[in-house]
């Protein structure tokens, strides 16, 4: 038998501590945000499974709002692509769920919007802060500091209690996180505060982000092709050697482009041009 919405949220509280708490601060995310409705519905938990999960859930028992973004200052059952796992330490980074009604063919901008929101907002959010950062994007929603992952991008779709289709689209960011203390992430992930040497109020970022996110998407969503380009420039996937993996075969080749919906287009030894819709794509041997 599941547990019910109260059930659910005194588990929540017993895991609080609530001599640090609230570590998050919603007024401070509220006063920089500048969106007209990314954010500005705000559901904050100190502890979850996954926010993809709770979302889903929240979306079978209430009209959730269109841009709602559900939050949680950890995870224990948090996942990224191909099922993978996602080191969700408690307080220092980012883990978070955004909800968009939208129809199904939008929902495929925000494979390329979302990243892109990812790197525009730390990248501002640095800049405040006296500190020059640039954030890369690999194929195909992954955001590298060095060539190290600092986020990820997990986009599942949903039916609100109406039928309409929603975008659920988690995110996580490695923010103020030591990532020594994780062996497991050794040459394959970093922070930001692992680039700049400071750190950085999640708040803010996560306020840029919905700047940027719903600016982004609302500017693909009118027809402009702005957005993708801005992607696919950063793009430093294309033009490398890589190796993609999916359900079948592993492909290798020369990430030569990426098409409009997103597919990425690799050219193999013999000149064949192939096309990857989705998957993982591993840099010249290097970490995925």
């Amino acid at each position: 038998m599941s547990e019910s919405f109260f059930e659910r949220f005194r588990r929540q509280m017993d895991l609080m501590e609530f001599e640090t708490l609230p570590l998050f601060s919603k007024p401070l995310l509220s006063w920089n945000l500048h969106t007209d409705y990314v954010g500005r519905r705000f559901i904050y938990r100190p502890g979850t499974e996954s926010t993809l999960d709770d979302a889903r859930r929240m979306l079978e028992r209430w009209n959730v709002q269109h841009g709602a973004v559900l939050l949680a200052e950890s995870q224990t059952a948090a996942r990224g692509r191909a099922g993978r796992s996602w080191v969700s330490p408690p307080d220092v980074n980012l883990y978070f769920t955004l909800l968009l009604r939208t129809g199904a063919t939008a929902i495929r901008l925000l494979s390329y919007v979302t990243p892109l929101a990812i790197a525009e907002a730390i990248e501002e959010v640095a800049a405040k802060h006296g500190a020059a950062l640039h954030v890369d994007l690999k194929w195909p929603n992954d955001a590298q500091i060095g060539g190290l992952k600092v986020a990820g991008v997990l986009i599942e779709t949903a039916e609100s209690q109406e039928g309409e289709p929603v975008a659920l689209v988690g995110v996580g960011i490695n923010v103020n996180m030591d990532v020594d203390r994780y062996p497991e992430l050794a040459g394959i992930a970093t922070s930001v505060k692992q680039a700049l040497g400071i750190e950085l109020p999640r708040e803010l970022i996560l306020a840029a982000f919905c700047d940027h996110v719903e600016r982004l998407f609302e500017e693909a969503a009118s027809g402009s092709r702005r957005p993708f380009e801005a992607w696919k420039q950063r793009l430093i996937t294309l033009g490398r050697e890589v190796v993609a993996s999916g359900s079948g075969p592993a492909l290798r080749g020369t990430a030569v482009d990426v098409r409009d919906d997103g597919a990425l287009v690799i050219e193999t030894p013999d000149g064949e041009r192939r096309e990857v819709v989705a998957g993982d794509v591993t840099l010249n041997g290097g970490p995925s």
